[in-house]
């Protein structure tokens, strides 16, 4: 009796024991299955992030999903399985986290590659900002007072209507119209008008080169005028053909929307067959007939004030070439991504300390610079004797830098930096699937590209301009010759390999 008593008390502490050390296997069985469900929602994220960036197409999707099927099956069959050995719980947890930490990074990258291009393409708006200026000694405090008064504006204002019909809802005036800024100006110390309505553009030219009167009056009202714009693209295949885009550095001190000067004018030719780019820059303050206009021609940076169409349009007519996109840069915001790649190596045909950043001096030869210093480099022009031609080879410098660094693929690494960097400083008419395609098609070659750079020349002079009107600035009348053989070498990039 008593020994079938002692059996009984050991079965039951056998089987307590037996439940004591199922309970941490328990656990760590729950934990396994938590960990193999977030490797499959993590790897469901990655591959629709992958397939919204048009990296994976339908039958290279389903490829994926099965291998990532097969890996969850097997995992999953280890947690469920291992009925008491804790350690194959273990083993299946880090796999399926080690899985997880890679889907989830990928999905990240894949996200944000997602929200930049988004955010880069689709509708754009141009915004043209008004100020209205008033003398100092006017008595004119706020924008009621002009009432009945004599309004000024530039009759080649591209928004001139929409302008005068925004003013008149803040006050009932009195509109009278110059073809000249010098003149508008004169007016205003003539008493001849109450005021003067300036968009930014013109704004800035009067800061740069006429201090007095901006030392003289003051701005009573801002209002602004905005519009979607109307450049329109030429589609091709640009993943396979070869095609053109304009690439139109933007003066703006705000956004990139802002209609601007354009400072830098870059034709970019790129064949994707060849693995070659073409720079052509061109002087902005070359002398040409804007598209659409008659009469006087023009500085083509004063092309950027009616919007990026125009200067683009300018260009075509020019060059005779038809241009498939553009893309337009804050210059002065898109520098940064200089920072997120590290700086760049740069040229210096000779030495001198930079006229709008006395804290960069650059030394004869190559040397490594940081941002700010690229972008005091690529808009010097005081130091050279050519000026605002050696400032668009610095410019062309510069961009081939940073191309010739991003073809690198150890800066994916930094890939999320530089797009933080890079953005709100784009906008271009290139679709949402033409970029992913094109980027598509060089991540499967991580091809180097070869960038060759030229420019248009030119004898400086003074001229009046359609803008500006009578009042002479200095402009480059374009040199034949070198237009020329920019088109020669333009329709050589354009060829595709037999």
């Amino acid at each position: 009796m008593a020994s079938k008593t002692t059996k009984q008390v050991s079965k039951r502490i056998h089987k307590l024991a037996s439940k004591e050390e199922q309970k941490p296997a328990s656990t760590a069985r729950c934990v396994a299955i938590i960990a193999c469900a977030t490797q499959l929602i993590s790897s469901i994220l990655l591959f629709v992030a992958l397939r919204r960036l048009n990296l994976l197409q339908t039958w290279q999707l389903v490829i994926a999903a099965l291998i990532v099927l097969t890996l969850q099956f097997f995992n999953s069959k280890l947690a469920l399985k291992q009925k008491r050995h804790r350690a194959g719980y273990i083993a299946s947890t880090i796999i399926a986290i080690l899985l997880s930490c890679c889907y989830l990074c990928g999905y990240h990258y894949a996200r944000h590659t997602t929200d930049f291009i988004q955010g880069i393409t689709g509708v754009h708006y141009e915004t043209q900002t008004y100020s209205v200026r008033v003398l100092k000694t006017s008595g004119f405090n706020e924008i009621s007072q002009l009432r009945n008064q004599h309004v000024g504006f530039m009759s080649t204002n591209p928004n001139l209507e929409d302008t005068k019909s925004n003013l008149k809802a803040a006050v009932n005036y009195k509109a009278q119209d110059f073809d000249n800024l010098g003149t508008m100006v004169s007016s205003i110390y003539a008493f001849e008008t109450a005021a003067i309505v300036l968009n930014d553009s013109y704004t800035q030219y009067i800061e740069e080169t006429d201090s007095e009167f901006v030392n003289d009056s003051k701005v009573i009202y801002t209002f602004e005028v905005r519009k979607i714009s109307d450049d329109e693209p030429v589609r091709v295949d640009v993943a396979n053909k070869p095609f053109i885009v304009y690439l139109s550095g933007s003066d703006s001190r705000g956004t990139i929307s802002d209609v601007a000067r354009s400072d830098v004018n870059i034709v970019m030719i790129i064949n994707p067959q060849t693995g070659k780019i073409l720079l052509v820059n061109i002087p902005r303050d070359y002398y040409v007939q804007l598209h659409g206009t008659t009469g006087l021609r023009d500085k083509l940076t004063h092309a950027g004030i009616y919007g990026v169409n125009k200067s683009k349009t300018t260009i075509e007519d020019l060059l005779g070439i038809e241009v498939n996109y553009t893309v337009k840069v804050g210059f002065n915001t898109v520098i940064k991504v200089v920072d997120a790649i590290g700086g760049i190596d740069i040229y210096s045909d000779k030495e001198f300390t930079a006229f709008t950043n006395k804290t960069c001096h650059f030394k004869y030869g190559t040397q490594h610079v940081d941002s700010t210093c690229a972008l005091a480099f690529s808009r010097e022009r005081y130091a050279y004797a050519s000026g605002d031609r050696h400032r668009g080879e610095n410019q062309q410098a510069v961009i081939t830098a940073i191309i010739n660094k991003l073809s690198d693929p150890k800066y994916m690494l930094k890939y999320t930096d530089i797009l933080n960097a890079a953005e709100g400083s784009f906008e271009t008419n290139l679709s949402y699937d033409e970029i992913t395609g094109f980027a598509k098609q060089q991540l499967s070659e991580l091809k180097h590209w070869e960038v060759e750079s030229i420019a248009l020349d030119g004898t400086g002079a003074s001229m009046p301009t359609y803008s500006m009107g009578s009042q002479r600035l200095y402009v480059m009348v374009p040199n034949q010759t070198t237009i020329d053989a920019a088109k020669a070498k333009i329709a050589e990039y354009l060829k595709t390999p037999l």
